[in-house]
């Protein structure tokens, strides 16, 4: 099972202006949790044949040493933004494998990334390294929108939404934050949107969601539930996040084998896609679960 520590956190980043926005969130949790940030700029380094001004035996010399000012660059820029303790690393691979792989090796409790996205009438856009990581990870990441950019006022988590189904991953995204509630002093929203469920039925799911809810969370922080009728779950996250003014949103997400690629649900990609708050996507497995809803059901007598 995943640690509910935050002590170590991997931020990879490329060292631009937005990739600060990710900075901010990870001092944060250095000031108030201690958290040790670990600063990682990943990208396959190679020479185009084709654009080369001098012979290839030139550039492969001289890569030990451009490798080592790039060092030096990340290492000043982890110093100037997060201070001198932060540990700096450089590693010469695609970006994506190398998050994962890092994040391993690091023993990273989590992630923090911004998505370089694009947001249009249509559809946002997270980015590919993003897209990537979320489907090949193994633990937390809190992925930073880049409409937060205009946001010129210090990050804070005073309002925490998490939105919930009944499932094994939502109860572990759940842990998660009440965890950073209790950590962050701030106060937690339980969402259930309940899908396909009649009117005379919802006394009784408020009654099972409310047993649901662990004994330890209700002891740990602030909380209040929500449960809405029917309608897209997604939208109606993302209205209530606006709502709540919520600081940061926390939702699970199960890794889901589809043909020959990883996927996780649409839920969580529409609201990692959309949020215009931070979004802490809890990655587990895909595991053989019964639904949870229909048990609870029973036991509220329904």
């Amino acid at each position: 099972m995943q640690s509910l520590a935050f002590d170590r956190v991997l931020v990879p980043t490329d060292m631009s202006d937005f990739g600060k926005l990710a900075l901010r969130y990870a001092c944060l949790f250095k000031q108030r949790l201690g958290s040790r940030l670990t600063l990682l700029f990943a990208d396959e380094f190679y020479f185009p044949i084709d654009v080369l001004e001098l012979p290839a035996g030139y550039y492969l010399e001289n890569a030990p040493d451009a490798k080592r000012k790039l060092q030096e660059r990340l290492r000043d820029y982890a110093i100037a933004n997060c201070g001198a303790e932060t540990e700096a690393l450089i590693v010469q691979d695609a970006p994506a494998r190398s998050i994962v792989n890092t994040a391993k090796e690091t023993r990273a409790d989590f992630v923090i990334m911004g998505t370089h996205g694009r947001h249009g009438w249509r559809r946002a856009l997270l980015g590919s390294v993003t897209e990537s990581v979320l489907r090949e990870i193994d633990r937390p990441v809190l992925t930073v929108t880049p409409m937060l950019m205009g946001n010129k006022a210090d990050v804070a988590i005073k309002t925490i939404l998490c939105p919930v189904n009944f499932t094994h991953v939502a109860r572990w995204a759940l842990q998660q934050a009440s965890a950073l509630a209790s950590a962050f002093d701030a106060d937690l929203a339980i969402m259930y949107v309940a899908e396909g469920i009649d009117q005379p039925m919802l006394p009784q799911l408020e009654a099972a969601f409310s047993q649901w809810i662990d004994p330890h969370v209700r002891d740990r922080c602030r909380y209040n539930q929500i449960v809405i009728h029917s309608g897209d779950p997604a939208e109606h996250v993302l209205k209530m996040s606006e709502k709540l003014t919520a600081d940061l949103i926390v939702v699970g997400a199960q890794h889901k084998w589809f043909s020959d690629a990883t996927v996780i649900g649409t839920t969580t990609e529409r609201i990692t896609r959309f949020a215009k708050c931070p979004v802490l996507t809890v990655v587990r497995k895909a595991m053989v679960e019964r639904p949870l809803e229909d048990e609870l059901l029973v036991e509220a007598g329904v």
